[in-house]
């Protein structure tokens, strides 16, 4: 489901209940059976965390899946690196976007949600995939959009990279027009659906926060 609409997901698990084994095995219960099924009400979700470079998109994913249970914290920038030589190329970019869509599939299907870190765009990043996974694992999905000035995006990818520069090995640093050309495609090509944060107005910790009191909701 899109949005903000609280969804339950209603599966059966097995579970092994050490304890119950024992208790059955005491009164004379069948020691084969050590597995008991138990309906449960679990909660699956999607988090979309869009926006352009600097907006704050990684540091607000960092906060918030170390928080949530079986959840993992994804984007394109971690995958990109696995590749060697990778290149900001076209063809690169597609193998990262197939992997990142592949690796979120894989997740949701083995029971883990996801907190995605992402910036979409509607046409060459667009977030059709998530929508398609979100309705077939029967999950919510919560799209929230984090922007600020551009200046202050600016600012911000300035301290970045100067602290990435500092590291021996760091990534190789990202051109000046690739990030104009970031900022202002996103702005230019957003989706609309979802919830927005300024985070020139609000602290990491409070959308933080904000966004953890929307999935207690679910």
């Amino acid at each position: 489901m899109v949005g903000h609409r609280p969804l339950k997901a209603s599966i059966l698990v097995r579970i092994q209940v050490p304890q119950l084994v024992a208790k059955r095995r005491s009164r004379g219960g069948s020691p084969t059976r050590e597995y008991l099924t138990y309906q449960v009400f679990m909660k699956k979700f999607i988090i979309i965390l869009d926006g352009p470079m600097g907006s704050g998109k990684s540091t607000i994913g960092e906060m918030i899946a170390p928080k949530l249970k079986r959840t993992a914290l994804v984007n394109e920038d971690k995958i990109k690196w696995f590749i060697s030589d990778f290149r900001r190329s076209k063809r690169d970019n597609a193998i990262v976007r197939a992997v990142l869509v592949a690796m979120c599939k894989e997740y949701l299907r083995q029971g883990i949600n996801l907190v995605v870190a992402q910036g979409f765009l509607k046409k060459k990043r667009p977030i059709a995939p998530f929508v398609a996974m979100a309705k077939k694992h029967k999950a919510a999905l919560l799209i929230y959009h984090l922007d600020a000035p551009k200046q202050i995006l600016l600012q911000r990818i300035k301290e970045r990279m100067k602290g990435r520069n500092k590291i021996r090995g760091a990534r190789p640093p990202i051109a000046k027009t690739r990030i104009h050309r970031n900022i202002k495609n996103w702005k230019a090509n957003r989706y609309a659906l979802g919830k927005e944060f300024a985070t020139d107005k609000m602290s990491a910790q409070q959308v933080t926060e904000a966004i953890l009191r929307e999935i207690k909701l679910l």
